[in-house]
C-alpha cells in the first residue's frame, strides 16, 4: 500500500452557500508526513462546473504555500465568491485537492456545499453556429441559433435581430419565447433579400438580443454578405449616321457634327461609374469624338444617356465608312461577363463634291492645286527641303517652329494642319548659313527663337520682326550644337555639343544691347566637360538645379548646377556606336524621367529615391530605380526623340521605323497596362530608293517629337527625313493618371 505524504483537514466540512450573498468560507489545514521539506497547493473542484470556465467562482490564500519542514502544518483559506453551476440551487459535492511538486503525492476530501437560489441575475446564452452568410438578390437566408436558460427558474424571454431592413424578414424580427429552467431552444429567423436593384452588394453586420425576465441581456452577432448579380444594359440609338446629316446636290463644306445617344440602365446591386471608350478605326483619320458628359454614376436601378458627338473630315470625292467601336468602361468590374460590352456604330462620310460635280471639278481642283502655290512641292518659298532635325511648339500650342539640314528655321500654325486647303507655313523665320540641329522657343512669351548649328553657332531670332538675326555666337568654332535648352526664367541657355562640352550662355538681352553685340566667339558663363557626344538635356527637378545629359557610349549623367558634382546613372554599358539620343521629364511630374537610345529602348526611371542625395550633394546615395523599359516600341528600330505632355500622364516617341506612337501612362509613370503597344499617331510614307518597282523600300525616321496638352486635347508635332513637318490633333485615351498639383489645362 502506497505510503501518504499528507494530512488535509477542512473546517467546516459543510456550509451553506447564497449566491450574490455574502461570500463564505472554509480553512485547510495541511500537515507535512513526509521526511523533508515541502511546499503545497490547492484548488476546487465541483460537480457539474465547466470545465473550460475560468476560476472566477473561488479565492484561496495563499496561492501557495512555503515550504515547512516533516511534521508542520500551514492553513489556506478558500471563500466561495459565486455558484460554479450558474442557476443550480441544493445540495453540491465539492472537492478540495491538495497537492505538492516535492512529494509528487496528493490528497483529496470532500466538502458539502448547501447552495441557496441566488440574488445575481442570469443572463441567456446565446450560440450561432453559422457567424457567416452569403447569398445572392432574391433568396431565403435562414438564420438560426441556440438559445439556454442556464438558471433554475422558467423564463420569459425576447429575441429581436437588428441590423436588416425590417421588410427583409418574413415573421417579423422579434420571437417570444417560454424557456424552462436549465432548457436549450433551436430557433431561427427567415430572410427573404430583395430584388437586384433594390440591395446593394455589400457585407451586412446584424446583431441577435436575447432579454429575459430572470436577468441581463445577452447579444450575438453575425454578418450576412450579399453577393454581385445582374447587368449592365448598353445601347446606342441611332446605330446609323451620315455626315452631313442631310444629302445635298451642291458642294458643300460645312458639316455639323452628329449625335449618338449612348442609353445605360444599372440593373446590378452595384454602384457603377461609367466611361465610355472608343476606338478609331483602321480608316477613321480626321475621326474625332466628344462625350457629353464624358462620364456618369448609376446606382442601382437607375438610367442615363452620354451623347457622343462625332466630326469626320470628309473626302472630296467618293466618300468612306469608317465605322466607330465603342465601350463602357464600369468602375466596378466584378459582374464577370455581364459587363455592357461594345457596339458598332456606323459612320458614313459623304464627299465634299457630289458625284455629278466630280468629272467637271477635277480640271477645276487641278488648276486650284497649282494656284495655291503652298502644295507645289517644288517651290522654293514652301516648306524645308533637307531633313527636319528639330520642332519645338510654343505654349499655347499655336505655332510649331523647325530647324532643318537645308539651313532654314521655319514656322507653322498648328491648327492649320487639321484643315487641308488652309497654309500651315507661315514662313522662314531665318535663314541660318548652316545645317540646324537644334531649335527652342524662349519661355515666358515665345517671341524669340534659338537655333544650334552644325558648325557650332548659336543664333537667337526673333519671331517679330521679319527675319531678324538678334544674336549669334559660339565658343569653338565647328564643335556641333545637338541639344539646347532653356531654363524657365528665360535668362540661362544651355548647349550640348558633339565634344561632350556643356555650355551655359546668359541670353538675356535687352533692345538696346543688342546693337552691341558683335556676332563671333564669346565666353560662356560656366562649361562643364563630359567624356562623350552630347545629345539631348534636360532639367530633372523643378527647381532646375539637376540638368540630365545624355549621349554617346549610353551615358547618362545628372549634373548639379548649385555644387557642380555629376553622377552617373547605371545604364547598359555601351560602345561607341550605342547613344543615347533623348531624355525627357514632364513639368508636374519631373520625379520621373525617361530615355531613348539607338537600341531601339524606351525606359522609364524613377528618381526620387536618388534625387534627394543628388541635389544635397551627398557622395554614395541611393541609385535611381528603373521602372520600366521596353525594346519593341518601334520595332527594334532607334528611339530618336521623346517628348511628355506637361501631366506626365501621355509619352510620344519618335523612331527609325518611321513612327510617332502614344504611350498612355499609369500613375507611377509605367505604361499602362491596356496599350502595351502604345498608340500609332502618324507613319512618313515610304519610298524605293532608285528604281521606283524593285528598289530598297526605305521608311524615312522619325527625327523629333514634341507634345502639349491643351483643351482636353493633345497637341503632337513632329519632323522626319522625309523633310516634313507633321502636326496631329489626339484625343488622348482615358488613363488612371492623376498628376500633382495639376490645376488646369495650360492654354486654357
Amino acid at each position: 500500500m502506497a505510503e501518504n505524504f499528507i494530512n488535509t483537514q477542512i473546517i467546516p466540512k459543510e456550509i451553506v452557500f447564497k449566491p450574490g450573498g455574502s461570500p463564505v468560507g472554509f480553512e485547510v489545514v495541511v500537515v507535512n508526513l513526509s521526511d523533508r521539506f515541502a511546499g503545497f497547493q490547492v484548488e476546487v473542484q465541483a460537480a457539474g462546473a465547466n470545465p473550460v470556465r475560468q476560476r472566477d467562482w473561488y479565492a484561496i490564500a495563499p496561492e501557495v504555500s512555503a515550504k515547512i519542514p516533516p511534521g508542520d502544518a500551514t492553513q489556506f483559506q478558500v471563500q466561495l465568491l459565486d455558484s460554479p453551476v450558474p442557476g443550480f440551487m441544493g445540495l453540491m459535492n465539492m472537492t478540495v485537492r491538495v497537492f505538492s511538486l516535492e512529494l509528487a503525492d496528493e490528497d483529496r476530501e470532500v466538502i458539502q456545499v448547501q447552495v441557496q437560489q441566488g440574488q445575481i441575475p442570469i443572463p441567456l446564452q446565446l450560440r450561432l453556429p453559422i457567424t457567416e452568410f452569403r447569398a445572392s438578390p432574391g433568396e431565403p437566408v435562414e438564420i438560426p441559433f441556440n438559445v439556454y436558460n442556464p438558471s433554475q427558474l422558467p423564463t420569459s424571454s425576447l429575441l429581436r435581430l437588428q441590423g436588416f431592413n425590417a421588410g427583409w424578414l418574413l415573421q417579423g424580427s422579434e420571437r417570444r419565447l417560454e424557456i424552462g429552467p436549465g432548457q436549450e431552444m433551436e430557433v431561427a429567423f427567415v430572410c427573404q433579400l430583395p430584388d437586384i436593384t433594390q440591395t446593394l452588394s455589400q457585407r451586412y453586420p446584424f446583431t441577435i438580443i436575447a432579454t429575459h425576465s430572470q436577468g441581463p441581456p445577452t447579444e450575438a452577432q453575425a454578418s450576412l454578405e450579399i453577393s454581385p448579380a445582374g447587368r449592365l444594359n448598353f445601347q446606342a440609338t441611332p446605330n446609323r449616321q451620315r455626315i452631313p446629316h442631310k444629302w445635298g446636290w451642291l458642294p458643300g463644306w460645312y458639316a455639323p457634327p452628329v449625335r449618338y445617344e449612348l442609353q445605360f440602365e444599372n440593373r446590378s446591386n452595384l454602384p457603377q461609374n461609367l466611361e465610355v471608350e472608343w476606338r478609331n478605326p483602321q480608316d477613321g483619320k480626321g475621326i474625332t469624338c466628344t462625350m457629353t458628359p464624358e462620364n456618369v454614376a448609376l446606382n442601382p436601378g437607375e438610367t442615363a444617356t452620354i451623347v457622343l458627338g462625332v466630326k469626320g473630315r470628309r473626302p472630296w470625292f467618293g466618300g468612306r465608312s469608317p465605322n466607330l467601336e465603342i465601350g463602357a468602361v464600369p468602375s466596378d468590374q466584378r459582374l464577370g461577363n455581364a459587363q455592357p460590352g461594345q457596339h458598332l456604330l456606323k459612320l458614313r462620310l459623304a464627299p465634299i463634291l457630289p458625284l455629278w460635280t466630280a468629272l467637271g471639278a477635277i480640271p477645276l481642283l487641278i488648276y486650284f492645286l497649282w494656284a495655291i502655290s503652298w502644295l507645289n512641292p517644288d517651290n522654293p518659298n514652301y516648306g524645308h527641303k533637307n531633313v527636319v532635325n528639330s520642332v519645338a511648339l510654343d505654349g499655347l500650342a499655336t505655332k510649331v517652329i523647325s530647324g532643318s539640314t537645308d539651313q532654314d528655321v521655319r514656322v507653322w500654325r498648328a491648327e492649320a494642319f487639321d484643315i487641308p486647303w488652309l497654309r500651315q507655313d507661315m514662313g522662314i523665320v531665318g535663314k541660318a548659313g548652316k545645317a540646324v540641329r537644334a531649335v527652342a522657343y524662349r519661355p515666358v512669351d515665345n517671341n524669340q527663337v534659338v537655333a544650334g548649328l552644325e558648325n557650332g553657332d548659336i543664333q537667337v531670332w526673333s519671331l517679330l520682326l521679319d527675319q531678324e538675326q538678334l544674336d549669334s555666337f559660339f565658343y569653338r568654332k565647328d564643335d556641333r550644337v545637338l541639344a539646347l535648352r532653356y531654363r524657365q526664367d528665360a535668362v540661362r541657355l544651355y548647349s550640348g555639343h558633339g565634344s561632350g562640352l556643356v555650355l551655359e550662355w546668359n541670353v538675356d538681352h535687352d533692345l538696346d544691347d543688342l546693337a552691341q553685340l558683335t556676332p563671333g566667339a564669346r565666353e560662356p558663363e560656366r562649361s562643364q566637360s563630359f567624356d562623350f557626344a552630347v545629345y539631348s538635356l534636360d532639367f530633372v527637378d523643378r527647381d532646375e538645379t539637376v540638368l540630365a545629359v545624355a549621349g554617346r557610349y549610353n551615358q547618362l549623367v545628372f549634373w548639379n548646377l548649385e555644387t557642380d558634382d555629376r553622377t552617373v546613372l547605371p545604364f547598359r554599358a555601351g560602345g561607341k556606336d550605342d547613344y543615347i539620343f533623348t531624355v525627357a521629364t514632364p513639368e508636374l511630374r519631373s520625379h520621373i524621367l525617361t530615355t531613348g537610345d539607338n537600341q531601339g529602348w524606351i525606359t522609364i526611371w524613377d528618381v526620387t529615391t536618388c534625387l534627394p542625395d543628388i541635389v544635397a550633394g551627398r557622395a554614395g546615395g541611393r541609385d535611381c530605380e528603373i521602372i520600366d523599359q521596353w525594346p519593341e516600341g518601334h520595332g527594334g528600330e532607334p528611339v530618336q526623340s521623346l517628348a511628355f505632355s506637361h501631366d506626365g500622364c501621355y509619352l510620344v516617341s519618335g523612331g527609325n521605323d518611321g513612327q510617332v506612337k502614344l504611350w498612355p501612362l499609369n500613375a507611377n509613370g509605367t505604361r499602362a497596362s491596356r496599350y502595351p503597344d502604345g498608340v500609332p499617331i502618324t507613319k512618313t510614307r515610304s519610298y524605293r530608293q532608285g528604281n521606283p518597282f524593285w528598289g530598297l523600300k526605305i521608311q524615312p525616321p522619325i527625327r523629333s517629337v514634341t507634345a502639349k496638352y491643351v483643351r482636353n486635347q493633345l497637341i503632337i508635332a513632329s519632323g522626319a527625313e522625309d523633310t516634313q513637318v507633321r502636326v496631329n490633333t489626339v484625343s488622348p485615351p482615358p488613363v488612371g493618371c492623376t498628376p500633382p498639383h495639376q490645376t488646369s489645362n495650360p492654354g486654357e
